[in-house]
């Protein structure tokens, strides 16, 4: 009798890793192509989020409550007019995640984790403008695209009744993405088979303030929602023994953040502007 061979299965992260290279080519190309004649805007940003998750295990979802949690973001921001009104807007940030997770049938169980972030949340901007009063002027803006994440790690801080009876009343740990080797360190919970690179979409809108010329101030209302699988199995716990955390969920988050950009005309008739034509003798 012939073995059965069992399919091979290719991870979703190889393509969404794919999709994002080929997508990064493609806004690197349009940037360079049309960054020689147009404005760029150069600044940094700094925000809050509430951070929650859509898990797809209903039994999962049967044992715990899951509640959302409060999150920041921060970095930098590049921004390019590619035509008229519209603007091609980057951003290079470190985040923070975060969920609870309280038991239904352990009431002393409670499960706080945060995640940290590299993002580069891109975004294709349209510009209004807007007016308040008579003589105050102002922009507002509509945009939408993509988010990629990397994953750089988390820490978390479990309590239980198990943990209580042997007299640890909560306890800290550090997530590890490898195997487990041994059984001896509670305080680690291994990660296997996750999706460090988490693909999502962006969708959002601000108002654009210029307080001084070429000096902009941005408040950003956002949603982002993954549409990569955070991990594809259970967390590895030693304790407590009947509670893992179920990994296969996606992100999702409503953030507001503060940006505040320098905006440069780097086409080559502004640099040229004021200049006298004049040749010395």
């Amino acid at each position: 009798m012939l073995a059965k061979v069992k399919p091979i299965s290719r991870p979703n992260s190889q393509l969404n890793t794919k999709c994002i290279v080929i997508l990064l080519c493609l806004l690197s190309i349009a940037a360079i192509e049309n960054v020689t004649a147009q404005v760029v805007r150069v600044g940094v940003k700094i925000g809050g989020q509430y951070d929650f998750v859509k898990v797809d295990q209903k039994r999962f979802k049967d044992t715990v409550k899951l509640a959302p949690g409060i999150g920041f973001n921060a970095g930098l921001v590049l921004s390019f007019k590619v035509r008229n009104r519209y603007f091609l807007h980057t951003e290079y940030l470190y985040s923070t995640k975060s969920k609870t997770i309280t038991g239904k049938f352990d009431p002393d169980l409670k499960d706080k984790v945060t995640y940290h972030y590299f993002e580069a949340p891109i975004l294709f901007t349209m510009h209004f403008k807007g007016q308040l009063g008579e003589n105050r002027n102002f922009k507002w803006y509509l945009g939408a695209g993509p988010n990629i994440a990397y994953l750089l790690g988390g820490r978390g801080v479990i309590s239980s009744g198990e943990l209580e009876e042997n007299g640890i009343s909560s306890l800290s740990y550090k997530i590890k993405f490898t195997p487990r080797e041994d059984r001896d360190h509670i305080d680690e919970i291994h990660y296997t088979n996750v999706n460090r690179v988490q693909f999502g979409i962006n969708i959002g809108a601000g108002a654009l303030l210029e307080p001084i010329p070429k000096h902009k101030v941005m408040i950003d209302l956002r949603y982002t929602f993954d549409q990569t699988l955070f991990g594809k199995q259970k967390a590895d716990y030693l304790v407590p023994h009947d509670y893992d955390d179920d990994l296969r969920f996606r992100n999702r988050g409503v953030r507001i953040s503060l940006m505040y950009l320098l905006e440069y005309n780097i086409s080559k008739k502004a640099r040229n502007t004021g200049k006298s034509t004049i040749k010395k003798s």
